[in-house]
């Protein structure tokens, strides 16, 4: 069997002007994974990494740390759906009031509105200007998993994918066979530099573990 490593990105600016950046913490927890991966010896024969610059920044600072040698790929199809500051505005919009800066509520406000405006989207009964639906955003991720799956190469090949809780979500969903009501379930699951493993052959493929954060140390574990 061959494997899929779907690895969250660091933690990002979460609330900040420039949400699409790895925070100091962030930027930890890619190392601690890539010295993890350095010592399991995985054989790692390709990496990918969605488009935003704290995927990109992640898959570095693995491969760096990992000491891998493979190929490094950026494909579309990992961007997450929506940026922070893009579900936040959304979020205030739904609520009537400012959900960054400094009349922002307390964080537990912010989150909980946050969330809804995820599960609206979801829902379809909102929208994210310049990005695509959930139905839309669901293809694009499982155009992209057929590809990976589907593609020739050597048995017990090991495939690392950088990428956000969005996709992983939706990758889960895709392989358990689960309906659409339960990605928001996995989305919310996810930590932040966390490892779903997805096992895969010319026989079909299946889920190997999810959400793994046993690589990190105690003081890395982060949830948004």
């Amino acid at each position: 069997m061959s494997v899929l490593i779907l690895m969250r990105h660091g933690r990002a600016a979460f609330g900040a002007a420039a949400y699409d950046s790895l925070s100091e913490t962030g930027r930890a927890q890619a190392v601690a994974t890539g010295k993890w991966v350095s010592g399991r010896n995985l054989p790692v024969t390709l990496v990918w990494h969605g488009p935003r610059r704290r995927q990109s920044e992640t898959a570095a600072e693995v491969v760096s740390h990992g000491r891998l040698l493979a190929p490094v790929v950026q494909a579309n199809g990992l961007d997450e759906f929506g940026e922070g500051d893009e579900l936040l505005t959304l979020a205030a919009a739904r609520t009537g009031r400012p959900m960054s800066g400094p009349d922002a509520p307390p964080r537990e406000v912010q989150l909980r509105a946050y969330d809804e405006a995820i599960a609206a989207w979801a829902a379809g009964q909102a929208t994210i200007p310049g990005r695509p639906d959930f139905v839309t955003f669901r293809r694009v991720v499982r155009g992209w998993l057929d590809e990976v799956l589907g593609a020739p190469g050597p048995r017990g090949r090991v495939e690392l994918a950088v990428t956000s809780a969005g996709v992983i979500a939706a990758v889960t969903c895709e392989v358990l066979g689960l309906p659409d009501t339960r990605w928001i379930e996995m989305l919310r699951a996810i930590g932040n530099a966390s490892l779903t493993e997805v096992s895969f052959s010319a026989r079909g493929h299946g889920l190997a573990s999810f959400n793994a954060t046993g690589h990190l140390p105690t003081d890395l574990l982060s949830a948004i």
